[in-house]
């Protein structure tokens, strides 16, 4: 694969994620209608937005087309023109059931096209993010070779930072995912990977209840940042609390987005006993 093709990729994939701001941008104007006098009205500020994101998403389908002519994908190259041909409205939105955010259908589908070939051009991402899954479900390993008794989160995060930091060095603590309104903050990023690490220590059932819905919001924090495009949750378990193929059924039952990855271990541990 080619320098420009590498390049021409991570365009791409900056001016999705420019228009994902544009999307909550609209979906936070739309929002503060209050009734259909408002939506009525002349908004040069939503006006502004639509324009913006006409102009992202018409980039993204001419580039992506490009991507594919350069490396051999006609039959893509000749979709994405059609179906971008086919569009009445480019800056059509309109929110998904159950949620209050606006989603483009015409961002969704030319950024579903780019995914399918991105790790093409994209190849040590993938073997790097192998490793990374691997080293996290080894994490009650990691554990028991540093001798640590973790009675918290932090404590399983500090001995399992000093692993990450020989295989990825350029591991971050609390890297910032920045939206329109406010600053996110995994636990761990590792920005040559486009990866996000949250950890989640229960000791009990409801626990693990408590930091699924955790997850939940993180998820919707951490949603159109196409900086960070991986994202491994970890529920460190200090006993076999729940079935890792329940964790991945209540994933699928909250419509987490498939960058999310659930890793379920048991390990030594547990909280400090309340005096």
């Amino acid at each position: 694969m080619g320098k420009e093709e590498q390049l021409l990729s991570l365009s791409i994939a900056d001016t999705i994620h420019k228009a994902d701001a544009v999307v909550q941008k609209i979906s936070y104007i739309i929002s503060g209608f209050r009734d259909s006098d408002d939506a009525d009205r002349d908004n040069p500020e939503l006006d502004e937005a639509n324009e913006q994101l006409s102009w992202c998403v018409t980039k993204i389908y001419r580039d992506v087309g490009i991507l594919a002519e350069r490396m051999g994908l006609a039959q893509l190259a000749a979709s994405m023109a059609a179906e971008f041909k086919s569009i009445k409205n480019i800056s059509e939105v309109h929110p998904p059931a159950g949620d209050i955010f606006f989603t483009s259908p015409h961002l969704t589908s030319a950024r579903g096209a780019f995914s399918s070939i991105a790790t093409m051009t994209q190849g040590t991402e993938i073997t790097g993010l192998s490793v990374l899954e691997t080293i996290l479900e080894n994490t009650p390993q990691i554990i028991e070779l540093t001798r640590a008794d973790p009675k918290k989160e932090s404590d399983v995060q500090r001995e399992v930072l000093k692993v990450l930091k020989i295989a990825f060095p350029d591991t971050e603590r609390e890297p910032s995912i920045s939206q329109v309104f406010k600053h996110y903050h995994p636990d761990f990023g590792i920005r040559s990977l486009m990866a996000a690490v949250e950890y989640k220590f229960c000791d009990t059932k409801a626990e693990v209840v408590t930091a699924l819905d955790g997850l939940y919001t993180d998820m919707k924090g951490y949603i159109g940042h196409y900086d960070w495009r991986t994202f491994f949750a970890v529920i460190y378990t200090t006993d076999t609390l729940v079935n890792p193929k329940e964790i991945a059924a209540e994933f699928r039952g909250m419509k987490a987005d498939t960058n999310w990855i659930p890793i379920v271990v048991v390990g030594k541990g547990g909280r400090q006993a309340k005096p």
